[in-house]
């Protein structure tokens, strides 16, 4: 097999260190509800996501150490990212789950990769294979298997409330929505340098509304809250 031969054939086959890397944000990506679920016990939901990326922003800006800079022309749709991708979608999720279980909020959440197949065909022309088609439902199917089966996920879909379920509707489509027009500048300036950009603006729209709740909400302030 010649070089360019081998090279393609590579190219469709991902890497352990790629199938590893997936995984792990797999299992990070399915935990992030249910943490959620348990962090807004003891705290409102814009103040928890204030604080989660109050967190997150300065790790990220590790990541962007070395990294391809912003041009300021840039900034403007970045900043729009932001404050979709954090203040309406991430927000959106919060409200959500206060209303929904972890279980329905997850369920729901799946139809995150469903989204980004739809915006993609629309934004980037992207052809959806019948394989691809079929692994979508596969996924969705399964995880709401999982949800429901036992016949307490049907419980508690039926007694989460439509308000809730429809907060995290719109998180799983702002998010999808996030992913895919955030491509062409991530393939501009690298993905450290987008994701570490957007989230640094969302965070900063969402500080006025989370300091209006903290001094508006109490927040229960014990040791549950480091447990």
């Amino acid at each position: 097999m010649s070089e360019s031969g081998r090279n393609l054939a590579a190219s469709k086959f991902p890497s352990l260190s790629s199938f590893a890397t997936m995984l792990l944000l797999a299992v990070m990506w399915g935990l992030s509800i249910p943490v959620t679920k348990l962090g807004l016990q003891t705290l409102p939901p814009l103040t928890l996501t204030a604080l989660r990326f109050a967190i997150a922003v300065p790790f990220f800006v590790l990541f962007t150490l070395g990294a391809r800079k912003m041009a300021w022309r840039s900034m403007p749709k970045v900043a729009t990212l932001g404050v979709l991708g954090i203040g309406v979608g991430q927000v959106a999720q919060s409200f959500g789950i206060v209303d929904t279980s972890a279980s329905v909020a997850t369920m729901i959440s799946a139809t995150i990769p469903v989204f980004v197949v739809l915006f993609a065909a629309a934004r980037l022309k992207q052809t959806v294979s019948g394989w691809q088609r079929l692994g979508l439902l596969a996924a969705f199917l399964g995880i709401a298997l999982v949800a429901v089966g036992d016949g307490r996920g049907m419980d508690e879909l039926l007694g989460s409330s439509a308000l809730g379920a429809a907060w995290v509707l719109l998180s799983a489509v702002t998010i999808a929505f996030y992913y895919v027009w955030s491509l062409e500048l991530s393939d501009a300036y690298g993905t450290a340098t987008v994701a570490s950009w957007s989230t640094f603006f969302g965070f900063l729209a969402l500080c006025p509304f989370a300091g209006l709740e903290m001094w508006r909400v109490p927040c229960i302030s014990h040791w549950k809250l480091w447990q």
